[in-house]
């Protein structure tokens, strides 16, 4: 009985770093380059009813346009006709209230050095 323990004991300590060995070679990454798909990721059709596209860059046949056009240009206008007056910003009620000054930081405090203590008897009478 004790020897069929010491048995089972011995072997369970061989075995134990082999299963390790072989689980720590299943958790390695695979060895050589990725494999990558050629084919593009189509997704459902969007909002516009276009089929959605994947990540994957895709070549464009126009270049993009601003989502917004610039403002035309005020027509120029007739000598004789005066311009329209520019709207103006309303000021807030109550008097102008001025910025605060900037605050000066403080100054650093002097970092004293350690005091050093060289003699522990100090203060005790020797004893000759």
């Amino acid at each position: 009985m004790q020897t069929m323990r010491r048995v089972l004991l011995l072997g369970a300590m061989l075995l134990v770093p082999v299963l390790l060995a072989v689980a720590g070679t299943l958790l390695l990454p695979p060895a050589g380059p990725p494999k990558v798909d050629a084919t593009p990721v189509e997704l459902g059709p969007g909002p516009d009813g276009a089929p959605a596209h994947g990540l994957e860059p895709r070549p464009s046949d126009s270049p993009t346009a601003p989502a917004e056009p610039a403002p035309p240009a005020p027509a120029p206008s007739d000598p004789d006709t005066a311009p329209a007056p520019q709207p103006q910003a309303t000021p807030a009620e109550g008097p102008v209230v001025p910025a605060p000054a900037p605050v000066t930081p403080a100054e650093p405090v002097p970092v004293l050095p350690p005091v050093v203590i060289d003699d522990d008897d100090a203060g005790e009478e020797d004893d000759d």
